[in-house]
């Protein structure tokens, strides 16, 4: 938790010092100084506190749920997501240089986002709260919450929506980790699914309702696949 709430701390404190409107995050300039460099400080403090604590391993793999048909499920609407939105978005618009920071951004916040909820948060509860389905439901409502602090930066009472919106993404993101048994491939996909919603909305080269389709879609597999996920799991219990 102190993790987790000095992550907060530290980027409402940034932010608020810079004075960042939510709804203009994606732009080169705030990307630079909103994104890039508080969260390159962050990724270096969580790089040092898990090495001194000794917690990579336990933050970083666990034993994979051989579950391929959920894994494939799951799987199917974040590319199609991810897939429509790089399709849908005016690359020559937002330009080589602007692509390149906005990548850069998105895995900073894939690395600390997931390494803060799914890694160091998930651990810690799964050791003090011992079961599986409280440590999904407080490290998703936890990430869920974390966007909340949106609403001070212009995004107002919308920021609530956006909460529950991200409790079942962060669902799906624990998911892909249980199910592929690497914190990193979660990574990989919430820096996708970021990156790609951003890049459209900086330069949208076409509107189509087929990208919230499958967002939905992601939504949906997930609040019933963690269910069978946490059945499965608890099943194989001794």
């Amino acid at each position: 938790m102190a993790a987790f709430l000095a992550y907060a701390a530290w980027l409402m404190a940034v932010w608020t010092f810079l004075g960042i409107d939510y709804a203009a995050l994606g732009t080169q300039e705030n990307l630079l100084r909103a994104i890039i460099l508080p969260l390159g400080v962050a990724a270096i403090a969580l790089t040092v506190f898990n090495w001194w604590s000794g917690w990579w391993k336990q933050t970083t793999h666990e034993p994979r749920l051989r579950a391929p048909l959920f894994l494939a499920i799951l799987a199917l609407p974040i590319v199609g997501f991810v897939s429509l939105n790089l399709y849908a978005t005016g690359w020559a618009t937002l330009g080589v240089e602007h692509t390149l920071i906005l990548a850069v951004a998105m895995l900073l916040v894939g690395f600390c986002e997931e390494m803060v909820t799914r890694g160091v948060l998930l651990v810690s509860l799964r050791g003090s709260l011992k079961s599986e389905a409280w440590a999904w439901f407080w490290s998703s409502t936890l990430f869920g919450l974390l966007h909340a602090t949106n609403a001070f930066f212009g995004l107002g009472s919308a920021a609530l929506v956006q909460v529950v919106l991200a409790f079942c993404a962060g669902t799906g993101l624990y998911l892909v980790r249980r199910l592929t048994g690497y914190i990193w491939v979660a990574m990989v996909a919430h820096a996708l699914w970021d990156f790609s919603s951003l890049a459209r909305g900086q330069a949208p080269a076409s509107e189509s309702m087929a990208a919230l389709y499958f967002l939905a879609g992601i939504y949906a597999a997930s609040l019933v696949l963690v269910f069978l996920v946490l059945r499965q799991g608890s099943s194989r219990k001794p």
